[in-house]
């Protein structure tokens, strides 16, 4: 931690601390309660379930770019010394909610679509995961709006307000599955009860927001030119938005279609399991990118070098040791954590898993640097260039090898993916270089 310290000089490292008990605390009661649900609503239910946050996640596209280009744009903002940070908050949340009315009716229009053509769900099952699908389509604007509030107070930096909220909704979509199962509930009413909660968090958020932001105000925006530098910087994120969850999840959307959805819910519980692993770099990299913003607004190169190069040592450091206790013991883990049938089907895949999260720990780091210095097209043209080689390979892993062959395919897109990003980042970090990059 001496060096987490040191990278952030006070500031960043209790951000970046705050940033991480806000997903590690409802990580430790989502570890206890997933078994619950697991067991509760059956392995076919449990991997609609998943599928159908897997699209919510994917549904992120609607917004296209603009809760990242928020935070980017907030920060500069603020870090300049001028007004426009309130107005820019405000035109953000308007438009998130807009595009994610227009997501969210096309998820309802194409459920029945995704339970019948799409996934092999099973023929009882139908009618449910058609309704389940419709109701993620409710979720959708409320998604978008609380992208654009954590994008604001990001950028402002107000990471122990968001941090104080982030806490009890996350452990809300742990607990209410969980509780309800026990209650007796279904995969239908733990989703209403989902929407419900999703509702009162953005509702809960837009009080905050008007407490963090001095100026801002409940009114429409008078300048909207503004909006102009959001969508700017928000279409090559929304290039990524539109790729990265084909990326992240198109193995359990390859694992639906040809091995069906038991295959996904007995893959999906380790390998989410695995993702809350990459709660330490996002953390650091969440707290770090309105600084490497500032830094780079107000012309500080040199410490912009030294933040980022510190970071990926800080972010190896704190992600290896865990990492590599899961591969050694990962079937072991799985038997205790979910019963023998994981320990059998998916240990093989979490071992994999394992070094494919390695890599993709260390890539926020230096993602984030592309998105301070305004240049994510490069990680959006990555994407591009990997999608080409991660679909047929995924398709090909997956048809024969199942399980494993999911992770496989993940683990060496992830790792591409890193070895890219950092090359891109060595290149720009170079003397006198970013000024002719983001020329």
């Amino acid at each position: 931690m001496r060096r987490l310290v040191e990278l952030g000089r006070g500031q960043t490292a209790r951000n970046s601390a705050l940033n991480l008990i806000g997903v590690a605390v409802p990580l430790l009661i989502g570890l206890a309660l997933v078994p619950i649900t697991v067991h509760g609503l059956g392995v076919a239910r449990f991997g609609i379930l998943s599928l159908g946050l897997a699209i919510l996640e994917y549904s992120t596209f609607f917004a296209l770019g603009l809760g990242p280009a928020t935070t980017r744009h907030v920060a500069e903002s603020l870090a300049r010394g001028d007004d426009r940070a309130a107005e820019l908050v405000t035109i953000s949340m308007v438009s998130h909610t807009a595009l994610g009315v227009l997501g969210g009716l096309i998820v309802v229009a194409i459920a029945p679509l995704l339970a019948t053509r799409v996934f092999v769900v099973p023929a009882p099952l139908v009618p449910e995961a058609t309704a389940a699908f419709r109701l993620l389509g409710v979720m959708v604007p409320l998604t978008l709006l609380l992208l654009s509030q954590y994008g604001a107070l990001d950028g402002a930096s107000k990471f122990g307000l968001s941090n104080s909220l982030r806490i009890p909704f996350s452990i809300l979509s742990f607990a209410i599955p969980a509780i309800a199962v026990t209650r007796g509930y279904g995969l239908l009413p733990i989703l209403s009860f989902l929407v419900i909660s999703r509702a009162l968090v953005c509702s809960i958020m837009l009080i905050a927001i008007s407490r963090a932001f001095p100026r801002f105000r409940w009114e429409l925006p008078r300048n909207w030119t503004l909006l102009k530098p959001l969508l700017s910087f928000g279409a090559w994120i929304s290039v990524s938005n539109l790729i990265s969850p084909a990326l992240v999840y198109g193995d359990r959307f390859f694992l639906g279609a040809l091995r069906g959805v038991a295959a996904v819910g007995t893959y999906a519980a380790p390998f989410d399991a695995l993702m809350r692993c990459l709660i330490v770099p996002h953390s650091v990299a969440r707290a770090l990118f309105p600084k490497m913003t500032g830094l780079y607004a107000t012309g500080e190169r040199g410490q912009l070098r030294s933040v980022v190069w510190h970071a990926t040592g800080v972010v190896a450091a704190l992600v290896f040791a865990p990492l590599a206790i899961l591969f050694a013991f990962a079937p072991f883990l799985l038997g205790k954590w979910l019963g023998p049938h994981f320990a059998e089907a998916a240990g093989t895949a979490a071992r994999i898993l394992a070094i494919g999260f390695f890599f993709n720990a260390l890539a926020p780091i230096p993602f984030g640097l592309l998105a301070a210095i305004d240049r994510p097209d490069i990680d959006a043209k990555f994407h591009v260039a990997e999608l080409c080689v991660h679909v047929p390979l995924t398709w090909w892993l997956v048809s024969r090898y199942g399980i494993p062959g999911a992770a496989t395919a993940w683990s060496i897109r992830a790792a591409l993916d890193a070895v890219l990003l950092f090359s891109a980042a060595s290149f720009v970090l170079r003397e006198g270089e970013v000024q002719a990059l983001a020329s």
